[in-house]
């Protein structure tokens, strides 16, 4: 997905993809800031408030602990009232004016303990025999044989003489508002250590909230959640904050939220009682998320100042290239036009400047250097071609076969027309081009004259593709080439060689060999003409050959770097000379 918007940002105009980089630089860094600050003032909150929930959760593991080592010291006074503990062992062993009496004794005793520890909820004493005394606003079942089945009952009991805290899975509903309650208890035992009964002391968390101001602001200003638990890992009550509208999340499923909640847990060494609180991170976080918020729009509101300015310096950047390529596009089809002069001293205006620079110097080139080449490669076309041409040896011949035959020599007289039809060929200034047909005539011609004086020995064989014939050619190209066979190639007077010219057409050129059966040639002989060839300057002195050299020099001229000469040769086995050259030579 990111490849293809990236690819899709490369194919868009320049002064878009400006205005976007300008964009870009400008956004990124601020946004990038933002998020380093946010980072870390996250990083700051979280740990100043993890130092301050440690040192508070201590603090009120303290105020749990003195809590109940206060209960734990108050319950120990009953002891020391040794008739109090005969009358709960063996109630019914009384009589009705002494069972007034000791009841009378006990109700003020749970006065007393009501005094000595206002926060408790109620307090509660239950005999040896099933009798329940109480004061406050506990409520229990009063059925002594459903008591003894409840779990906490027998872990009292069960805990010999200690201070057991224990849940007691229920709530006190106070001012319309419900509180966990969980019990502390300890079994009363005579002097003898037989048991005499329970007492039970009933606490809330409102009594911990009303003795610390600090946990009321921590649960209702972060909605922290406090969890209090015995020795034995029990639950002993929640302080959950009012989530309007919702229900309270367990501390179980808050745990769940993988970092999303802050928790810190402290265990007393003396009660073994753990105090633990989950505050929620979002909630830290209020003031700097709004901070963040305000950023954003602040950047945004930037944002929306620079995106003109960004259109702006993005056109005014962009304009020079854009006439720029608008000139461009006008040399494409040939009109070689100037930028309009340009103010600007930047690289812009020194790029503006080598253009129209350029555009001259081609303009030059082209209307004046170019052409002034094209006449003088045609200045020497014809010189080329003049230096084998004298006009005067038409007329000069005919009067020489004329006189052969007034003398009655048929085979000179034969010789001189020849002769005179080859330079007839070669002298015609006819408007019609040359082609490769007219080429074919000629050599045919100066085979039979090469014929009639080395007494037939030379075979001459034509295959040419019809199309070839038709072909425009310069003239005497093939003349030369055949007169080299048998100048260089015919060595042997003692047996007769055969001459062949053969072509073809592919899609986009033609190619014209001439192959002989002679002696051939060695390999030095063959690469030294190569080399002479592969020179491919136009130049052409009158030291030089007028063979290969000048043959190639012409069809350079009239095919330009399109044109290939091949030659390949061995001794004993002939020489073939290949032409290749362009279809569109007209």
């Amino acid at each position: 997905m990111l490849l293809r918007i990236w690819k899709s940002v490369l194919y868009i105009g320049y002064s878009k993809k400006l205005f976007l980089y300008f964009l870009f630089l400008c956004v990124i860094p601020i946004l990038v800031v933002i998020q380093l600050l946010y980072s870390q003032g996250k990083n700051t909150i979280q740990n100043a408030s993890a130092d301050f929930i440690q040192l508070y959760v201590s603090q009120l593991n303290t105020t749990i602990n003195n809590y109940v080592m206060q209960v734990d010291y108050t319950s120990r006074t009953l002891f020391s009232d040794y008739a109090m503990l005969a009358y709960l062992q063996k109630e019914s062993t009384y009589s009705t004016g002494a069972r007034i009496d000791h009841n009378l004794s006990i109700s003020r005793q749970l006065l007393r303990f009501a005094d000595q520890l206002p926060f408790v909820e109620g307090v509660m004493i239950i005999s040896n025999e099933g009798n329940i005394y109480s004061t406050g606003t506990m409520k229990i079942e009063s059925d002594y044989a459903m008591l003894s089945n409840q779990r906490w009952f027998q872990e009292v009991i069960q805990a010999g003489g200690q201070l057991t805290l224990t849940p007691y899975y229920g709530q006190t509903t106070i001012k319309e508002r419900e509180f966990d309650v969980f019990t502390a208890g300890r079994l009363i035992k005579t002097q003898q250590g037989e048991k005499a009964g329970i007492i039970l002391f009933e606490l809330s968390s409102r009594s911990l909230i009303s003795l610390d101001a600090h946990l009321f602001n921590l649960n209702q200003q972060y909605e922290a959640q406090v969890s209090v638990h015995n020795k034995s890992g029990e639950l002993l009550f929640n302080i959950i904050p009012d989530y309007p509208g919702t229900d309270a999340p367990s501390p179980a499923s808050s745990s769940d939220q993988k970092g999303s909640i802050l928790s810190t847990t402290n265990r007393s060494p003396a009660t073994g009682i753990s105090v633990t609180i989950h505050v929620p991170k979002n909630n830290l976080y209020k003031n700097l998320e709004r901070y963040k918020n305000l950023s954003l729009l602040v950047t945004l509101f930037v944002l929306i100042l620079i995106a003109p300015a960004s259109i702006w310096i993005s056109y005014h950047i962009t304009k020079p290239i854009h006439r720029l390529i608008s000139s461009m596009r006008h040399v494409e089809y040939g009109r070689y036009r100037i930028i309009p002069h340009s103010t600007r001293r930047d690289e812009f205006g020194v790029l503006t400047r080598h253009y129209n620079e350029m555009i001259l110097t081609i303009k030059h080139l082209i209307e004046d250097v170019y052409a002034s080449k094209i006449k003088q490669n045609e200045a020497q076309y014809l010189a080329l071609q003049n230096q084998i041409n004298p006009h005067w040896l038409n007329n000069t011949l005919e009067s020489i076969r004329m006189e052969a035959q007034i003398n009655h020599s048929p085979t000179v007289a034969e010789m001189i027309k020849k002769l005179g039809k080859l330079f007839q060929l070669a002298l015609s200034k006819s408007n019609q081009p040359n082609r490769i047909r007219d080429e074919i005539e000629y050599i045919e011609i100066y085979v039979a004259l090469q014929n009639i004086r080395f007494n037939e020995r030379f075979k001459l064989c034509v295959d040419l593709e019809y199309p070839l014939y038709e072909v425009h050619f310069p003239k005497l190209v093939f003349q030369p080439l055949i007169e080299n066979s048998i100048m260089h190639g015919f060595l042997k007077h003692d047996r007769n060689y055969t001459i062949t010219i053969e072509g073809y057409c592919t899609d986009n050129e033609n190619v014209v060999n001439i192959r002989d059966d002679g002696e051939g040639m060695t390999k030095q002989m063959v690469q030294g003409i190569r080399d002479l060839l592969n020179k491919r300057e136009i130049d052409i002195t009158p030291s030089e050959s007028l063979g290969l050299r000048n043959i190639s020099t012409r069809l350079l001229l009239h095919y330009g770097e399109a044109l290939r000469i091949t030659i390949d040769s061995e001794p004993g086995r002939g020489t073939t000379i290949s032409l290749t050259f362009p279809l569109n030579n007209q």
